[in-house]
């Protein structure tokens, strides 16, 4: 039998480690951009320029503190050993079910992920200048691919189906740049400042997006999508052909991406 003293010292130090986490987001997401000397950020009148009030403890705040620790806080974040979309699947279902299923604690996280996305492009975006719009954190569009398929886990009553779909948004936010990431945050914000800064974005930085096979940019109108699944882009029809025998077990249902899903698929509310 573990010894009490043993006891208290993991849970010590658990608690320890979840404080250190913490403050990788929440100083973020309650930040006033104000104090950037940005007009956009100081004269925007949305609910952001109020900060939340965030628990001490629930299950999405756990679920931050777990995403902290796998690095989507941090903008030098690669994730070469673990895909972005792998760890947003294995976080949900096997790590924080509560999350996934439970409406409030989705929305908590939800809400917290587009607050500190928000706050850290504004202020990004002011402290670089010019630079900014050409890096390409990975750690953005993680987060983007993340509040996505919390989005479908609210929508479809299929795992299957949210995990297809995001799938689909999530390689074109990893494949892409910064104007993918900025237009999904402006859609889902009605902020001011979010809306001059996709205004921005998109006359200095072009549509690109990236071949599943090879892995070279090209302009987001030259790729050719899969007829089979419709997810996965290609610049060329051989680089498809190359591609076969791996793609080949993800190929398929291709209706699961029609805009007339089945509602079968879809939870009903009421």
């Amino acid at each position: 039998m573990p010894s009490r003293k043993k006891a208290r010292g993991r849970q010590s130090r658990a608690k320890k480690d979840a404080t250190r986490q913490r403050t990788l987001w929440e100083p973020t997401i309650l930040r006033n951009n104000g104090a950037c000397n940005n007009a956009a950020a100081s004269s925007c009148e949305h609910m952001l320029t109020s900060p939340p009030q965030i628990p001490q403890e629930s299950h999405a705040v756990s679920f931050m503190n777990c995403l902290a620790g796998e690095g989507f806080f941090d903008n030098d974040a690669s994730f070469t050993d673990r895909p972005p979309m792998m760890t947003c699947y294995n976080a949900l279902s096997l790590s924080f079910p509560g999350v996934q299923k439970e409406d409030n604690e989705r929305a908590l996280a939800i809400d917290l992920l587009l607050r500190f996305v928000r706050n850290a492009l504004v202020h990004a975006s002011v402290i670089e200048g010019e630079s900014w719009f050409r890096k390409r954190p990975l750690n953005e569009s993680a987060i983007c691919c993340m509040i996505h398929l919390l989005e479908l886990l609210g929508t479809y009553s299929d795992l299957a189906v949210a995990k297809r779909r995001a799938c689909k948004i999530g390689n074109r936010l990893i494949g892409g740049n910064r104007r993918d990431v900025v237009k999904f945050v402006a859609k889902r914000l009605p902020c001011t400042c979010m809306k001059e800064l996709h205004h921005a974005v998109r006359e200095k930085v072009a549509k690109v997006g990236t071949c599943d096979c090879c892995g070279n940019d090209f302009p987001r109108s030259e790729l050719l999508i899969c007829s089979g699944c419709m997810v996965t882009d290609y610049c060329s029809k051989e680089c498809q052909r190359a591609d076969r025998s791996r793609h080949k077990d993800f190929c398929n249902n291709p209706e699961v991406m029609s805009r007339f899903l089945h509602s079968d698929y879809i939870f009903k509310r009421s």
